[in-house]
């Protein structure tokens, strides 16, 4: 049996199962915390920039080159190269997320 969560991003993809399953997990935690009103809207948005700015991308880069060097004999350094992007992108997806949930918000008061 295969297991998807081990195996690298194809070629032109920045995503792996692994960071789909995080995306999920956190979306699902932010949703949580958003209906139950946990926490406050300023507390959300510092959380969002904490994680989506330095800690899933240090943790989705780590879960990828495992990936690469458990799948490939010969690991060349043009072939990890494409991890650097993964920063920009969850960079962006933070940005985003911050967006709509102000979005969100504003809509249910």
């Amino acid at each position: 049996m295969k297991n998807i969560f081990r195996e690298p991003a194809e070629p032109f993809t920045f995503f792996n199962y692994s960071d789909f399953l995080i995306l999920i997990i956190i979306y699902l935690i932010l949703y949580v915390l958003i209906k139950k009103q946990m926490l406050k809207l300023n507390t959300i948005k510092k959380i969002i920039i904490g994680f989506f700015f330095i800690f899933i991308p240090m943790i989705s880069i780590k879960i990828e080159l495992n990936n690469v060097y458990n799948k490939f004999e010969i690991v060349d350094g043009f072939n990890t190269l494409y991890v650097i992007f993964k920063f920009p992108i969850w960079w962006i997806m933070g940005i985003l997320n911050v967006y709509l949930i102000n979005i969100k918000v504003k809509n249910y008061r």
